[in-house]
């Protein structure tokens, strides 16, 4: 779908008349009247400084110097050396830069040739370097190495910190504590980004987040660390239990949407957004019809063919069936049967390694692709050089074990599945100190020595941590691994390294770009935000209506232009990031937001996030009588701000409740029917921030409640989105990612079960809107509009030969016209799901989502989008095949089929 220019309200996200253009060209103009003021000036003044310094230099040699303090040596001391003289220039921050290099033969040593095969560059490496200088290069902060090579020339590789985080935007480097990078865009949490469901806007903050990593690369040295090029990034395990701390760092619950954002995300971070518009360009289907600002950079390959060359290595975590903070350095992920492996938890690393083949084959089947032709065939083939896959170039293997084996000493993953059968030729990073784990929590190994033998012999490359640093020389004493283990380890990482360009020339992005790329990218993290945010409720009730019987979202900024705001989170700019994010140069909280667009705002936080009472809070935790009181009798509306924070859900913190902390639902209580019983016309609005579900069924069908709004830690700009979203700026287009259970499904599945699929005991129900029945708060895919939206489905079909050689038609896709008859324009976030013939029996899914598009429709037109079906309806066979469009099963289309697909 295309992404509309937003108009920000805010200064500080550069929405001036005339956008970052108009600035950029603003600041020429007043460069070049203070340039020329410059020159005037000094041409006056430079004959009276000349003869000032004649003079003051004759008087400066007949005076004897002062003695300079201890403490002004001490300052100096790192400016010049102990003789008076400046000290050597810094070390080069890559092993190739010709400047300041210990050996000036650097760009000649045949590692910094680019015209040579990569593995003779990463040959002359291993020749060059003893078994000592190998181990320490094994761990992810790699030391410095300087040593002479055979060819007199000295090999230089600087110290290297392979772990940089850039989750939904760059963040950090290292741990304990992480090194946060400052002056970054901050995107909304990964859950919320897939709640947008639109691959354009994924594939412009992948390449957002590797331009502004080249860029942090390139800056000059002061204070901040450089982040390097390789990303522990992204994560792509299922949310498969609502409780997961980390769920939020996850696309959803469902296999098919998480392999698209894996993929898209991918290539977009290795790439640049170019990679994925060639693709979609090549077949046809639409693409965003923003300007590109990504570097993209294409080279050749050892063979010759024509490839894109990637900037950044993306790393896919955490390899495999990560899914739990409770015991997670000891759980074992037990997964009895061996379908949940090949439908739920495999498939999205399938398609971040080969992220290029799935994005190609996702347009060579047209699925999801817009035609104008309801008839219409599928694109051409890509002309993508076949065997190109353009995935991730790094893997990360998870903390727990599979079946009892560590997942970082489980060749059956490792080697079997990612590199015989997924072709992978990345590097393998262990999670960090998951080594240790092996000897610590696992009790798989005897040592540390041994842990780290089976580790790199199951086809781990690199240890994020210290362990084979500390204890790889003791593995190879005592015959845990040999030196072509750790020769392959580092032929798999110098090969990354050369692939993002890490010894080749140093080529710095234009610094006169970078203040518009940076407000395009805040620009981006606004739409994120808007397109992020579910509406879940909208009147529907006898009192939830405006005072003209309409629902009440979106208000109007004339009748509502006063409101009281309740709630926590009403205010907290940390909250509104989530997890693995940096420091960017602004955060906009929902009471900023409402203000900046004019709303008079009477704030009351009322309570604190959790149920623990802060005894420094200065009453700020309010009795229900007395916030009754504090609210203002003459507000047009309430808008209560509630939900979860980092202390609540997060790494190593799983949750025990789905509900809002009781001190909280207290609150909500109490005001809404305060503000009812004030003001009875008053609508009461409520908004949920979390990364995992809630379960609002409280409120669902509450009439003091008007609306409900749902926000995923929606990043820096999510107080402008909100607001603007509350007062009609913006037509929410936000689905669930996540089924929103009840409380009560707790009770009936274990955190640690990995099971997806309902027992025949009648006691496990299963997990996932694939496998569950059970009611939900809210389904998957859920989510409301200021729109009003009409579907009419049709099919699209082709000649079929029938088993008895009759001639009959099969369905090769369906057509979907879909109609905005609301007064609102608007984007339909489109849904089709699939339930075949054994549907909910035997194993088999109840349905599966196997196509989903964004298309913006303007009120009162009309547009078709079309999906091809034909590998479902072979994979599923002969009987009853069921099509849905959206999360309930209001617009249905069933096909029955006989043998070879044809219609019956």
């Amino acid at each position: 779908a295309r992404l509309p220019t937003p108009t920000p309200t805010n200064p500080s996200l550069c929405g001036q008349p005339g956008g970052a253009l108009s600035m950029v060209r603003s600041k020429r103009k007043l460069t070049m009247t203070v340039s020329t003021l410059y020159c005037i000036v000094a041409a006056v003044l430079a004959p009276l400084l000349l003869a000032s310094h004649w003079l003051g230099s004759r008087r400066m040699h007949s005076i004897v110097p002062k003695k300079r303090s201890a403490d002004f040596q001490a300052a100096m001391a790192d400016v010049v050396g102990s003789d008076g003289k400046a000290p050597p220039p810094p070390p080069p921050t890559r092993p190739c830069q010709s400047r300041h290099h210990p050996s000036p033969r650097a760009p000649a040593l045949p590692h910094c040739d680019a015209s040579l095969p990569k593995r003779e560059r990463v040959r002359y490496l291993l020749d060059n370097l003893d078994i000592e200088e190998k181990i320490s290069l094994l761990g992810h902060d790699s030391p410095s190495v300087r040593r002479p090579a055979a060819d007199d020339g000295i090999i230089y590789l600087p110290a290297y910190n392979w772990w940089n985080e850039g989750l939904h935007g760059l963040a950090s480097q290292d741990c304990c504590p992480p090194r946060s990078w400052g002056d970054v865009t901050a995107f909304p949490q990964v859950v919320g980004l897939a709640a947008a469901w639109n691959r354009t806007l994924w594939n412009e903050i992948g390449s957002a987040i590797g331009a502004e990593a080249v860029r942090k690369m390139h800056e000059p040295e002061g204070g901040e660390p450089r982040p390097g090029s390789t990303y522990f990034t992204p994560n792509v395990n299922i949310f498969r239990d609502p409780r997961w701390g980390r769920g939020q760092e996850t696309p959803g619950e469902d296999p098919y949407l998480t392999s698209h954002y894996a993929a898209v995300m991918v290539a977009s971070l290795q790439y640049g957004d170019e990679y994925m518009k060639h693709l979609s360009v090549e077949h046809n289907a639409e693409t965003s019809d923003i300007s590109s600002t990504a570097h993209a950079h294409h080279g050749r390959d050892d063979d010759g063919r024509n490839q894109w060359k990637p900037r950044i290595a993306a790393t896919c975590k955490h390899f495999a069936a990560y899914s739990l903070e409770t015991g997670r350095f000891n759980f074992s992920a037990d997964v009895l049967d061996r379908r949940d492996w090949d439908d739920t938890y495999l498939p999205a690393f399938d398609a971040c390694i080969r992220a290029g083949r799935f994005l190609r084959d996702h347009y060579n089947h047209a699925v999801g692709a817009t035609t104008n032709n309801i008839n219409g065939s599928a694109p051409s083939p890509s002309s993508a050089v076949v065997g190109e896959d353009h995935g991730a170039l790094g893997t990360m293997c998870s903390y727990n074990a599979i079946d009892g084996i560590p997942a970082c000493a489980n060749p059956s993953f490792l080697r079997d599945r990612l590199r015989d059968e997924w072709n992978f030729r990345g590097y393998v990073v262990s999670d960090c100190w998951a080594i240790a784990n092996m000897y610590e929590h696992h009790r798989y190994a005897s040592s540390y020595a041994e842990a780290v033998g089976v580790a790199l012999r199951a086809g781990v490359d690199l240890d994020c941590g210290d362990t084979v640093q500390g204890h790889g020389m003791e593995a190879l004493e005592r015959g845990y691994m040999g030196v072509e283990d750790v020769d392959r380890a580092l032929t798999n990482l110098f090969g990354v390294l050369i692939d993002v360009g890490y010894f080749d020339y140093d080529e710095r992005p234009s610094t006169e770009t970078a203040h518009m790329e940076k407000c395009y990218h805040d620009q981006v993290a606004l739409e994120a935000a808007l397109q992020s945010i579910v509406l879940l409720k909208n009147g529907h009730n006898k009192s939830s209506t405006d005072r003209r019987g309409n629902p009440h979202l979106p208000l109007s900024l004339a009748e509502y232009k006063r409101v009281t705001l309740i709630g926590p989170l009403s205010d907290e700019k940390e909250i509104m990031l989530g997890n693995y994010h940096g420091l960017p140069s602004h955060v906009i909280t929902p009471k900023q937001g409402l203000e900046d667009l004019g709303v008079e705002v009477d704030y009351i936080r009322a309570c604190n996030i959790t149920d623990t009472l802060d005894g420094e809070d200065n009453g700020q935790y309010l009795t229900n009588e007395t916030l009754c009181q504090q609210m203002d009798a003459d507000s047009d509306a309430t808008i209560l701000i509630m939900g979860l924070n980092q202390e609540i859900e997060a790494e190593g913190i799983d949750r025990t409740s789905l509900l809002l902390p009781k001190v909280q639902r207290d609150t909500i209580e109490a005001a809404s029917r305060c503000s009812r019983a004030r003001r009875r016309n008053a609508p009461v609005i409520l908004v949920a921030i979390s990364g995992g579900s809630i379960d609002l069924s409280s409120y669902k069908d509450d009439d003091d409640i008007d609306a409900i709004l749902y926000l995923s830690y929606p990043g820096q700009a999510g107080g402008q989105a909100l607001a603007d979203i509350i007062y009609g700026k913006y037509n929410p287009s936000g689905r669930l990612v996540t089924t929103m259970y009840y409380n009560s499904y707790l009770d009936q599945v274990a955190l640690d079960d990995m099971g997806m699929r309902p027992r025949d005991d009648g006691i496990y129900p299963g997990r996932t809107y694939r496998f569950y029945d059970g009611e939900s708060v809210y389904p998957f895919g859920y989510g409301l509009s200021y729109s009003v939206w009409d579907y009419s489905i049709q099919l699209v079909t082709t000649e079929a030969v029938d088993s008895d050689q009759k001639v009959g038609k099969s369905i090769s896709g369906i057509a979907l016209s879909v109609s905005n008859t609301g007064s609102s324009d608007g984007s339909d976030s489109i849904l089709l799901f699939h339930s075949g013939p054994n549907a909910g029996r035997g194993g088999d899914p109840i349905k599966s989502l196997i196509g989903f598009e964004k298309v913006f429709i303007s009120a009162g037109n009309t547009r078709l989008v079309k999906f091809n079906v034909e590998k479902w309806m072979a994979s599923q066979g002969a009987g009853t095949h069921t099509f849905a469009v959206g999360s309930s099963m209001e617009h249905i289309l069933q096909i029955n089929t006989l043998r070879g697909g044809v219609m019956s």
